[in-house]
């Protein structure tokens, strides 16, 4: 309890509340859950400002956090805590009234109404609470800056869906709790927690399970963590299952209503808080809101710019009504430290303001200049993706990613010609993003249509859908896709896709051992561009052909072609067709024997492949890169690479380089795990099988040599049955199998990969490759072990034989590799 700060000669008693109770606070019900970052820093905040405002969204929890904080405050003023909800107020004129009784001043008052106030509050520090201003905002501010002019130890915290616009005034927006990402369990979850805490008081006999906390954890995370969602959200497990829940909102967020009368009425159901700031807006403002709703995840100023000004609203006035939905907390800012500033709206605001739009009769329009305004930037980002700042064009199409899909769904059924033009300029990006699924599914879908489509659009859905499906490896399906397109191209007089679609029918043949066709295919578009005089397609046509001849094992020419190509990728600055030649350059001078040469190829390769998103460059890359380390005998290093290689390329649903992976990882498992390694190798070979892919000619040394291993490690039989198994397991098993023991071989740490060498060497000839990896001579390795120089000698001939290698230092690096002679020279004795 405080007792009454004022003078006793106080000429205005009336004006006076006998011992106020200091921190006149409404009593929390329920606990505070999730907020102690943002409550520590809103506390560090209040020491060195003295108007702090609150904003963000209806239901985000910004009078529970203001509560909060005033409490935590108390010993700091003890000239009291005041709480004023400014919720009823609608009528400016009544607010310093409405503030002042909330003070303890009773009517009537002898002087201004906010004189009175600052003078009941000017006696020692204090802190006011302004809770739910936007009603009355600019009155509010009003009285902010005339109280805060009159006491000068008074401090201020106010709650408001907007900016109160006054000087000095803090701002801090609040956002939705935490909702653990997926790629970090363990990290902050106040969403869940708070969801959890609250469904326990509804429905007590709800068990937490792993799955009860993932199908929450969904749930937030689609609600964007709101509090006031979630609390409603987890009223309903009395009468609905969690699916249940999230199935229904997937569609109507009225699902999110109670009658909890202690509650505000605003706050009865999401829909009416949405209401209440929705009534705040101006007519200009709630015009354009709900067009926003034909946007999904974030968007540009410039597609708010295009979609707002459907049904004749000026684009020129659309920035600064938007800057008004900012301010009103219906629209949030997104990526604002660096690059172009992105907006969104949440889940549950997108949905209400649909309603409007649905209402409003602009519905039709509206989303007819979204989709229009989404196949307007896939067309300028087409021509940009073989050439100019690529890396930037693929950011900008990744971001629009949920409105290109949002446009394709909603024409799907009655725009075909449209979705069609529209998947026709996207599959290139899909290509290179990696996204092979999504675009096989929407070129298919559009396929399926094709007679409706006019014969340009239809032939570039033709040549999309081959080539994605070509991507995956499924051959006979990318061929009829794409001799359709081909004739069509033809009829067309389209000579840039005619070369289009012999150069990715050429591929096909490659991939599938028809080298002598691949090359003629090469060769027709290589003849079909250097005629449209296009060199940026000639030195297309020359990598593929470089491509080609590496894999028949003939480098010389492979060189010679790559190298010109690489030439001109380097001058018009494309950098995924850069990236593309520097791996086919790389791997042909690895089987050339340059392994130097190969990996700063592939360095580089690897490098702007993951600057500019090209996935399969990236997985391509790694693979070759780890073959140059298995050639150099870094075996940790090689395994790391071709899990990461394996990985990628199954997620992408190539198989054909997925089978390389595997034969080269079977490779690296011979010495240590030859059971495993048959299996791998059985796996590769039913793959290739059902590809109908035969192994490179200049891959099948390696693979012969891995055979020559086997048979030397496994009889006959167990060799046999060890590849039919593998055959048999089909390949999921057998990318499980390689994942877990290219994980284990790429660790140096791994016990079991530690000790591998004990497999093939003899106790003494452990210890002389300890001795070995550190350097010693043979002399050296004599007198440590007491023998002969020679005899030194021969377990050092042994030893390469048996590691299969050339040299001192590459048996030396093997063993660095597996953890030889990591353990001190005193063990030794223990081995003789």
């Amino acid at each position: 309890m405080l007792r009454d700060r004022t003078p006793v000669d106080d000429p205005h008693p009336s004006e006076r509340l006998e011992d106020p109770v200091a921190g006149d606070l409404p009593a929390e019900l329920t606990p505070l859950i999730g907020r102690r970052r943002e409550l520590a820093e809103l506390e560090t905040l209040l020491v060195d400002t003295r108007l702090l405002t609150l904003t963000g969204p209806g239901g985000c929890g910004k009078s529970r956090l203001a509560l909060a904080v005033a409490a935590a405050s108390r010993d700091d003023h003890p000239g009291g805590v005041w709480w004023v909800d400014l919720a009823a107020v609608a009528d400016p004129s009544v607010l310093h009234q409405h503030v002042a009784a909330g003070v303890g001043l009773t009517p009537p008052l002898a002087q201004p109404a906010h004189t009175a106030i600052a003078r009941r509050l000017a006696a020692e520090p204090a802190l006011l609470v302004l809770d739910n201003c936007e009603r009355v905002v600019d009155a509010a501010a009003e009285l902010i800056v005339a109280l805060l002019g009159i006491s000068p130890r008074l401090r201020i915290v106010a709650s408001s869906r907007q900016p109160l616009a006054i000087a000095g005034e803090q701002l801090f927006r609040v956002e939705g709790l935490a909702v653990a990402a997926p790629e970090d369990p363990a990290g902050e979850d106040g969403a869940v927690e708070l969801f959890l805490e609250r469904a326990a008081r509804a429905a007590p006999s709800l068990a937490v399970t792993a799955d009860t906390t993932a199908a929450v954890t969904r749930l937030c995370r689609r609600l964007d963590g709101m509090p006031l969602a979630i609390e409603l959200a987890a009223a309903r497990v009395s009468v609905l299952s969690l699916d249940q829940i999230a199935d229904r909102l997937e569609h109507d967020s009225r699902l999110l209503r109670h009658a909890d009368h202690a509650a505000p009425e605003r706050h009865w159901s999401l829909h009416a808080a949405l209401e209440w700031s929705h009534r705040l807006l101006s007519p200009g403002e709630q015009v354009l809101f709900r067009r926003l709703a034909a946007f999904r995840g974030t968007f540009s100023l410039d597609g708010a710019e295009t979609v707002g000004a459907a049904a004749g609203a000026e684009r020129l006035d659309v920035l600064e009504l938007l800057a008004g939905l900012i301010d009103h907390s219906l629209v949030q800012v997104v990526n604002g430290g660096g690059g172009d500033t992105r907006y969104r709206l949440l889940e549950t605001v997108r949905q209400y303001a649909g309603e409007h739009l649905e209402r409003s009769g602009e519905r039709e329009a509206v989303f007819a200049a979204h989709a229009a305004w989404c196949l307007e930037l896939a067309e300028r980002a087409q021509c940009e993706l073989a050439s100019g700042d690529q890396a930037a064009w693929l950011a900008c199409l990744q971001a629009e990613q949920d409105n290109l899909r949002a446009a394709l769904a909603r024409q799907s059924m009655d725009e075909p010609e449209l979705v069609g033009r529209l998947v026709g300029v996207l599959w290139p990006f899909w290509s290179v993003d990696g996204s092979y699924q999504e675009a096989r599914a929407w070129l298919e879908r559009s396929v399926t249509v094709a007679d409706r489509l006019a014969p340009a659009v239809r032939a570039g859905v033709l040549a999309g859908a081959g080539v994605l499906a070509f991507l995956q490896c499924d051959y006979p399906l990318a061929t009829t896709r794409l001799e359709a397109a081909l004739e069509l191209r033809r009829e067309l007089g389209d000579r840039p896709g005619e070369a289009g679609a012999l150069q990715r029918l050429g591929s096909i043949a490659r991939e599938q051992g028809r080298y002598a066709e691949a090359q003629v295919r090469h060769g027709e578009a290589r003849a079909v561009w250097d005629e449209l005089g296009d060199p940026l397609g000639v030195a297309v046509s020359e990598d593929y052909l470089a491509f080609a001849a590496w894999l028949v094992g003939d480098l010389e020419r492979a060189e010679t072609l790559g190298a010109a190509a690489l030439e001109h990728f380097r001058g018009v600055g494309a950098e995924q067709a850069t990236a593309a030649a520097l791996v086919n350059l790389g791997a042909s001078a690895g089987y050339a024997g340059d392994q130097a040469r190969a990996r700063e190829r592939l360095e580089e390769a690897l490098a702007i492949s993951e600057r500019v998103g090209y996935r399969e460059g990236v997985a391509w890359a790694r693979h070759e890169l780890a073959i140059v380390a298995r050639r150099e005998h870094d075996l940790p290093r090689a395994a790391a690479l071709l899990r990461l290689s394996l990985l990628l390329h199954v997620e992408l649903g190539d198989r054909w380089r997925t089978a390389s992976v595997l034969e080269e990882l079977s490779g690296l498992l011979v010495r240590v795990e030859p059971v495993c390694a048959a299996e791998l190798l059985g796996a590769a070979e039913a793959l290739r099988e059902a590809l109908l892919a035969p192994v490179p000619p200049v891959e099948v040394a390696d693979l012969e040599h891995v055979l020559t291993g086997l048979r030397e490690r496994l009889s006959p039989s167990d060799l046999e049955r060890h590849r039919a198994g593998g055959r048999a397991g089909g390949l999921e098993q057998a990318v499980q199998m390689a994942d877990e023991l290219a994980r284990q071989l790429a660790s140096p740490e791994a016990p079991r990969w530690r000790s591998a060498v004990s497999n093939l060497l003899t106790d003494r000839e452990q210890v002389v490759l300890a001795l070995l990896s550190e350097g010693r001579t043979n002399r050296e390795i004599a007198t440590e072990l007491f023998i002969s120089p020679s005899t030194a000698g021969v377990h050092v001939s042994n030893i390469l034989r048996k590691l299969d290698v050339r040299s001192r230092v590459q048996a030396a690096t093997l063993a660095r590799g597996l953890g030889v002679g990591a353990e001190p020279p005193v063990s030794r004795e223990s081995r003789w």
